[in-house]
């Protein structure tokens, strides 16, 4: 049976749909139904028939005719917001254009990286990186293509890595490997956190030296800027000899498995919060698997987001001392070099 999730105000509600030939209108009194049930007050609605609304869907931004048959503008699980007159529609579904980053593997800083977990910059490689990746993965589809013996490529992992793979085996071995290293637990990282993990995976495989193929990076990159955020565990970690748990959830939702949440959608099945913002789940060539997984970028991330809370709290230290010597009528003598070398000579 069709599904239709619908944002109204604060809430999200189902709303399952047994005949598509019903109209968008059908569906914005059902959805204020199930609003107005969740509410001790009907969430200050008197009568469902009587209340003005519109409707979009959440892809594209684009209003729905009241008259237009579901069945002739949607499509299964898709996201819609509905806005009561005398509502603003919600700002996350407000288009805006950020600028954007070019990543090469070298040159993003831990600022560039906290303003991109902002959501304040969208991401795009640079012509050299990708070059470097479409030369990486040509190196690998040859080591497959001549049924060459290479760890993690076309053998197995750990204890068995004297075990051969047939190549009719190597996407499973993959897909594999990331699902049995999502094992972390706890509550998800934020979506500031989870889009500095994501951004900064990127542009470690954008240095063009795990194999990964354009295709599959490129489709990375489409979800950070649709902040498509898989459902990323804060406990399963310590950083040592990679992130491997927090790295194979992320991994997991962009293959359209587990959980995953967009300003669009919130937290859904990532095969459904893909498809509402016309994405598809990547599917692992051969070696992408350990080349999603296998790194620090859980820890790294954590570690230039302390790096910049640390230096704005000391630029504040310098300003709040600075006004308070100011507003005591104090002296700079203190703080001259001059004065220090002298109270040392003594």
């Amino acid at each position: 049976m069709p599904r239709f999730t619908v944002h109204i105000r604060d809430e999200w509600v189902a709303v399952a749909c047994r005949d598509t030939s019903n109209n968008i209108q059908w569906l914005g009194q059902e959805a204020l139904k199930r609003y107005m049930k969740n509410k001790p007050d009907n969430g200050g609605i008197g009568s469902v028939r009587e209340t003005r609304f519109l409707v979009r869907r959440c892809q594209g931004l684009g209003l729905l005719d009241a008259d237009d048959t579901i069945d002739d503008v949607l499509e299964d699980n898709d996201f819609v917001e509905l806005a009561i007159e005398g509502d603003t529609m919600s700002s996350d579904f407000i288009p805006c254009e950020p600028g954007y980053i070019g990543l090469d593997g070298n040159s993003l800083t831990s600022t560039d990286l906290v303003n991109l977990g902002r959501g304040l910059y969208k991401i795009k490689l640079t012509p050299e990186a990708e070059k470097k990746v479409v030369q990486s993965r040509e190196l690998l589809d040859t080591i497959v293509k001549e049924n060459r013996v290479v760890y993690g490529i076309t053998t197995g992992f750990g204890k068995f890595a004297r075990t051969v793979i047939p190549v009719s085996k190597l996407k499973e071995l993959q897909e594999n490997l990331v699902r049995s290293h999502s094992a972390g637990l706890g509550n998800p990282l934020s979506p500031e956190r989870t889009r500095m993990l994501l951004a900064l995976r990127i542009n470690v495989l954008a240095k063009g030296y795990s194999g990964i193929s354009l295709e599959t990076l490129q489709a990375m990159i489409q979800a950070f800027n649709a902040s498509c955020l898989s459902f990323v565990p804060e406990k399963g970690t310590v950083g040592a000899s990679g992130d491997l748990a927090p790295l194979s959830h992320l991994a997991l939702g962009l293959m359209g498995e587990g959980k995953m949440w967009s300003p669009k959608s919130g937290w859904a099945d990532a095969k459904y919060v893909l498809e509402a913002h016309g994405l598809k789940p990547i599917s692992l060539k051969p070696k992408e698997g350990i080349a999603l997984i296998n790194g620090t970028q859980m820890i790294t991330s954590l570690g230039a987001e302390a790096v910049e809370r640390a230096r704005a709290i000391a630029q504040q230290a310098d300003i709040v001392a600075a006004l308070t010597l100011e507003v005591l009528k104090g002296t700079t003598k203190a703080f001259d070099s001059g004065e220090q070398q002298q109270e040392e000579r003594m």
